[in-house]
């Protein structure tokens, strides 16, 4: 199996492993994706959310791309993106992708 992730996802250049399954077959999958620490970052731009706004809407304002919202969880410590841009008035950080920041890819 190849990984076929596109470009954008945060799951792009993750290598495919393979498991023994419990029938004799084997079963491909993403390798695990580990979350960069947060001091890696450097910061693009600061952003206060508003109320009603998701995290996806932070995204594509600052990236041009709603699927790069996984950006901005990970810099932030955010596990759960659906809680990234609550409360209302929560100061988030724009980072800079890694891969531009000098650290490297994600």
């Amino acid at each position: 199996m190849t990984n076929t992730a596109p470009p954008n996802s945060r799951y792009f250049g993750l290598a495919t492993r393979t498991a023994p399954a419990g029938d004799g077959e084997s079963v491909e999958f993403i390798g695990r994706r580990i979350i960069p620490a947060v001091e890696r970052y450097k910061v693009l731009d600061r952003h206060r959310t508003v109320a009603s706004e998701r995290i996806d809407q932070v995204g594509d304002a600052f990236y041009g791309d709603p699927e790069q919202y996984w950006r901005i969880c990970d810099a932030n410590g955010v596990e759960r993106p659906a809680e990234a841009s609550e409360p209302a008035g929560r100061l988030l950080v724009i980072p800079v992708p890694l891969e531009m920041g000098g650290h490297g890819d994600t």
